[in-house]
């Protein structure tokens, strides 16, 4: 099989049908640039934000994501319990009355 990321007029073939997904764009060097510089002032905001609490809001900041790190952690494993005994039914039930002679 040939390989699906190959320039060939094939695969531009087969991703104008859909049946191969859109070919990612590459990556240049300026854009790669932007996002550096991106990430580093969200790094550098954050830790300017950070740097201006209390300690006592620290400690409040530090409690909420706890909890919404516990949040996710449920929802998650509530939903793979459902997948779970979705998995486990196996039909109905019926109820049958032996008789005997």
């Amino acid at each position: 099989m040939q390989d699906p990321n190959e320039d060939t007029e094939w695969n531009d073939i087969l991703r104008k049908k859909g049946i191969l997904p859109p070919k990612e764009p590459e990556v240049t060097e300026e854009a790669l640039a932007e996002m550096l510089e991106q990430t580093i002032q969200e790094k550098q905001s954050t830790e300017a934000r950070l740097g201006k609490l209390s300690l006592d809001e620290l400690d409040e900041l530090e409690d909420d994501e706890d909890e919404a790190i516990l949040l996710e952690y449920r929802r998650k494993r509530i939903a793979e319990m459902k997948a779970e005994a979705a998995i486990s039914k196996f039909g109905r039930l019926v109820k049958s009355v032996l008789m005997t002679m």
